[in-house]
């Protein structure tokens, strides 16, 4: 049976009758048979051996997530590298990234200290090469994220029956963002197997003949593990908490609170203990900054989230999967309470960065399959128009396909990766210029020299409490150092000629991005290194000419060349 076949035939619904209970799980939820109309097409047992079992979607979402680990380099967003990479790398140098700072850091130092863990072992092991250390992490990522597709698999086998856990899992496998997300050092996606392994706990208990209060206990350390990799995941812990009150399930919510706050103090707390003033430092600065600059960052209508689900999850299938995701909430009240509290949140708040609600998307897939599925099976329209519906299902698919093969071979931020990953062979290297023409000077990414460097205005004003031991004099520089030097349309010849004398690394490369006005470029760059020589030119990827295609304001031109300076 094709993959499309499959789909369409998820348009019929199991009936709740004696026959069919025989060959579901035991452990189905009452609820969920409720929703279910008499006289719905029930599959047989002949139909049954077809379906694609969950080991199946499981190697199917591993091989192309390995498929991305390996071919599809680079970083997607700033603070998947910058605040991950670049600080795990540095505290493996020495360098006191986040703990000089007036204030903690607001980002997970849980989830870094886990890349410092593998950067320590691989270093350890002889491999210092930056292209293989990010290779092995994107590989762990790929097979973390497993955990996605296994849970959410199961919840919807819990909710619903096996037709739709298995639709759901090669939803969560196949789905155009998922394999290439998953492999990045996005806090966003690392949260989703926590909080969807609490959210099962608590299903799988809910369903059980004996109550237990351990799960719930569990459950809340799960969410405890979410919170400490993303702050925001709690809202799902406090969603599904507020139902366990409306319950008047009291024991039930104490355990689930005990078990949070005893986790995130043994993680979070601990952490902010040794690094910072109290426990929860980080938390307190986390909110006083963003209530600072909520709208120093990218903002949009409230509705604007709301577009985000609808365009990821590709239409018409994702204004089904809404429209199914909303009759849930009797099905499953703690999910659908925890998906609702985490959307209207994200919606309020003036910050809406498109990866913010990266979290909430596999949550909209289990119930949104669980819920227009059994919609379907009750509609007269979509009974009358099977092709229709099979039509839809149809383009979903191609469009994912193409989309996450395609994306799985995608480097992305090429033109700021590549140049350094070639600087990187050079052996007597002591410093480099990047030219950004008239554009602004974009962070280069420095852990891809391979070796301690900084640039020129980090190091010499030291904002960030780095390099104070160097400063100082209580430390030498490593032998191999680089400093990396910028110009563009805010700093003149003579400014950049004055901080190579001050730095007195001598630049032995210019990195010239894009390709505009190159003459007047040239004629700048010259009148401080008067004889250069093309050496090298990396062309932008696919994926970058692409998006440079669709918004040239936004994208610019990044191809790039690299000129050997001679002396």
């Amino acid at each position: 049976m094709s993959l499309i076949d499959y789909t369409y035939s998820c348009k019929n619904t199991f009936v709740a009758s004696p026959q069919l209970e025989t060959t579901m799980q035991n452990t189905q939820h009452m609820a969920a048979t409720k929703l279910l109309p008499t006289g719905a097409i029930t599959p047989g047992r002949p139909q049954e051996k077809y379906l694609i079992p969950l080991s199946v979607i499981l190697c199917i979402a591993l091989v192309i997530r390995l498929l991305a680990a390996f071919f599809s380099k680079g970083f997607a967003f700033h603070d998947d590298h910058f605040d991950v990479i670049t600080i795990a790398q540095g505290w493996l140098d020495g360098l006191p990234y986040w703990l000089h700072e007036p204030l903690p850091p607001r980002h997970s130092m849980l989830y870094v200290l886990l890349h410092y863990t593998a950067f320590y072992v691989l270093e350890a092991m002889g491999v210092f090469n930056p292209e293989v250390k990010m290779t092995v992490v994107r590989v762990l990522h790929g097979l973390y994220s497993l955990l996605i597709v296994y849970f959410g698999y199961k919840l919807t086998e819990r909710l619903s029956h096996q037709q739709h856990a298995r639709l759901v899992g090669l939803m969560l496998a196949l789905a155009w963002f998922m394999p290439f997300m998953s492999v990045r050092n996005l806090v966003e996606m690392v949260c989703i197997p926590p909080y969807l392994a609490a959210l099962y706990l608590l299903i799988r208990q809910d369903q059980a003949k004996s109550q237990k209060l351990l799960p719930y206990f569990w459950a809340g350390t799960l969410f405890a593990l979410a919170f400490t990799i993303r702050y925001h995941a709690v809202l799902f812990g406090v969603g599904a908490g507020l139902v366990l009150l409306y319950q008047h399930q009291w024991r039930q919510a104490l355990h689930l609170l005990l078990g949070f706050v005893l986790a995130a103090f043994l993680i979070q707390g601990t952490i902010d203990i040794i690094f910072f003033d109290y426990p929860f430092h980080s938390l307190v600065a986390y909110y006083q900054y963003n209530a600072a600059n909520a709208y120093n960052y990218s903002t949009g209508p409230v509705y604007r989230f709301a577009l985000t689900i609808l365009g990821f999850l590709v239409p018409p299938i994702s204004l089904f999967l809404v429209i199914g995701s909303a009759r849930t909430a009797g099905l499953t009240p703690k999910l659908f309470w925890a998906g609702l509290l985490f959307f209207v949140a994200h919606s309020l708040f003036p910050n809406k960065q498109e990866r913010f609600i990266l979290p909430l998307l596999p949550l909209v897939i289990i119930l949104g399959v669980v819920g227009w599925q059994t919609f379907v099976a009750r509609s007269r329209f979509w009974q009358k128009r099977p092709k229709l519906l099979a039509y839809c299902w149809s383009f979903f698919w191609a469009v994912n396909l193409l989309a996450a093969l395609g994306l799985a071979f995608t480097y992305t931020k090429k033109s700021r990766i590549a140049p350094l990953v070639y600087l990187a062979e050079k052996q007597h290297l002591e410093g480099l210029v990047v030219e950004f023409g008239n554009h602004s000077v974009k962070m280069p990414p420095l852990f891809y020299l391979g070796r301690m460097s900084a640039e020129y205005e980090s190091y010499v004003y030291n904002g960030k409490k780095v390099w104070d031991a160097y400063l100082e004099g209580k430390k030498p520089l490593p032998e191999n150092f680089v400093m990396v030097y910028t110009l563009n349309r805010d700093k003149t010849p003579r400014q950049l000629a004055g901080q190579i004398r001050s730095a007195a690394y001598r630049p032995g490369y210019v990195v010239v991005v894009g390709t505009q006005d190159m003459e007047a470029r040239m004629q700048r760059l010259r009148s401080v290194f008067p004889h250069l020589e093309l050496e090298h030119t990396i062309a932008p990827s696919l994926y970058d000419q692409l998006l440079h295609r669709l918004n040239p304001r936004v994208h610019k031109d990044e191809q790039v060349q690299i000129y050997r300076i001679e002396q």
